[in-house]
């Protein structure tokens, strides 16, 4: 029989014996039976890599490539859920970063076929796919349009002509793919930018802003959910009478014509001057593709000739983004140099076309 001061005596030794225990360090366990460690000490998080075909697992700073740019923006968080209108008002893109794009690309002329254009080529693979995007380069035959005037596709009938002489070398179109993530989401949006120049400029205006703009739009939606394929294409031959987008149309199936809402092209983009940007269609009249920027108070014009007018002969709606009168892109009646980029303009279209990619990545029905 236990008496009263025995039972108060041995309910103090279990007291004294638990104090002594946690005065050990005794820790709890975490959720895979081990040991936590202790007050202050450093643990090592594991991340998983991306798989290539969920390009919303990249981790934030897991595999960055600062090819292009000199310093490294923070990446936006990965969403989840529906994409809100609060999602598309917060959107804020970052026109330091897109300067150093330009000053990177304009190091060197980036003329169809040289080296210097596979070079930049290489880069923006590196940086698209460090956003976690699936990336494909298209190598295509070309042969000197530019110069040999008799040859100028644009007649009836010739536009598809890549046959029409010995080729002088190859090129190549730069793909990047952000996959739907319903198992229904056919309709496929195009944004495109041509990343080559003349022979007379290194191309800050015509066209590294465009690249720019494209980049840092393709950075800012990286991260959210989509309704729809979103394809970035950077052209190469821009220069060459559209060769690398007329070669990147021609290559579409019928399947896959059928499913572009819409192609927008950037080219010539962040100016100086008083002009805004506006939307270019081939008549100057408004297409489906203008429809997408309805909340934004853009004019349209007549564009001038760019790679969205390959996805016009295909009876794509297609428009460009640019600022008119803009600058002819041989960098001979004014210098095409970056000191003539005014970044707040830049930021201003980067800012409505990573929105209104955003947009039409959070609509269901798009037709």
């Amino acid at each position: 029989m236990i008496t009263t001061v025995n039972f108060k005596f041995m309910q103090f030794i279990v007291i004294l014996t638990l104090l002594a225990f946690m005065a050990a360090g005794c820790g709890h366990l975490n959720q895979n039976n081990e040991p936590a460690p202790a007050t202050g000490a450093v643990t090592s998080v594991k991340t998983s890599s991306a798989s290539p075909d969920n390009m919303n697992s990249l981790p934030a700073d897991e595999g960055k490539n600062e090819a292009l740019p000199s310093t490294v923006a923070a990446e936006p968080a990965n969403k989840t859920g529906p994409i809100s209108q609060d999602d598309i008002n917060s959107l804020s893109t970052d026109e330091n970063r897109m300067m150093q794009t330009i000053e990177k690309l304009t190091l060197a002329i980036r003329p169809i076929g040289s080296k210097e254009e596979k070079v930049a080529c290489a880069d923006l693979k590196s940086e698209l796919e460090s956003y976690g995007y699936q990336t494909e380069v298209q190598e295509f035959p070309y042969i000197m349009q530019s110069v040999k005037l008799k040859n100028i596709p644009f007649a009836e009938g010739k536009f598809w002509d890549f046959n029409i002489g010995q080729p002088d070398g190859t090129s190549q179109n730069l793909i990047a793919v952000k996959r739907p993530t319903i198992p229904d989401g056919k309709n496929i949006l195009i944004v495109s930018a041509h990343y080559d120049t003349t022979v007379h400029t290194t191309g800050a205006i015509d066209n590294a802003s465009g690249v720019a703009v494209l980049l840092e739009a393709a950075r800012n939606i990286a991260s959210f959910p989509s309704n729809i394929e979103v394809r970035f294409l950077l052209c190469a031959g821009e220069e060459n009478y559209l060769y690398g987008s007329r070669y990147y149309v021609n290559s579409l199936s019928e399947d896959e014509r059928r499913c572009i809402i819409a192609a927008i092209n950037l080219d010539c983009i962040g100016e100086e001057g008083p002009n805004p940007a506006t939307l270019g269609t081939s008549n100057g009249k408004e297409n489906a593709a203008c429809k997408l920027f309805a909340d934004y108070d853009m004019q349209i014009d007549r564009g001038a000739m760019s790679d969205y007018y390959s996805f016009v002969k295909v009876d794509i709606p297609a428009l460009t983004i640019a600022q008119y009168p803009v600058m002819v892109g041989t960098g001979q009646e004014l210098p095409d140099d970056i000191a003539r980029i005014d970044k707040a303009k830049l930021k201003t279209v980067a800012d409505i076309v990573a929105k209104v990619l955003l947009n039409a990545m959070g609509t269901q029905d798009l037709n």
